[in-house]
């Protein structure tokens, strides 16, 4: 997590969005609470351990100004954590489900929008 962060404060991209919810130091109290966090979250989501309490979505939705793009860069520096952190095994499976993740943010970003043909479908209405 922490060199998955140090790399994330540093990026143009990511580095705005950690620096302007946490501050720039991330030996913090607020970044070792969320460090903390996310390492409960992770031990959840990959050992299936009953560590985290919260909602990882709506903690993000928070933050409108996020955009696709900056999870490409999330992805790149969350994948070479990993890659040097852990084992190819267990990095594998970080990645695949950082992914995942990714895509789950992505998609509660841009919602579907529903065409009027398709609302009355819906009710029942042709």
């Amino acid at each position: 997590m922490t060199l998955f962060y140090e790399k994330a404060i540093d990026d143009e991209v990511l580095g705005p969005f950690f620096i302007h919810e946490l501050g720039d130091d991330i030996t913090d109290e607020d970044w070792v609470a969320h460090i903390d966090l996310l390492a409960d979250f992770w031990l959840a989501e990959l050992l299936g351990k009953d560590t985290y309490v919260g909602n990882f979505i709506g903690a993000h939705i928070k933050l409108p100004h996020i955009k696709k793009e900056a999870f490409s860069n999330w992805i790149k520096l969350f994948s070479a954590a990993a890659d040097k952190v852990y084992v190819p095994e267990l990095s594998e499976r970080f990645k695949k489900h950082g992914i995942l993740l990714s895509k789950q943010f992505i998609s509660n970003l841009n919602p579907p929008t529903l065409k009027s043909s398709a609302i009355f479908q819906i009710k029942g209405k042709e």
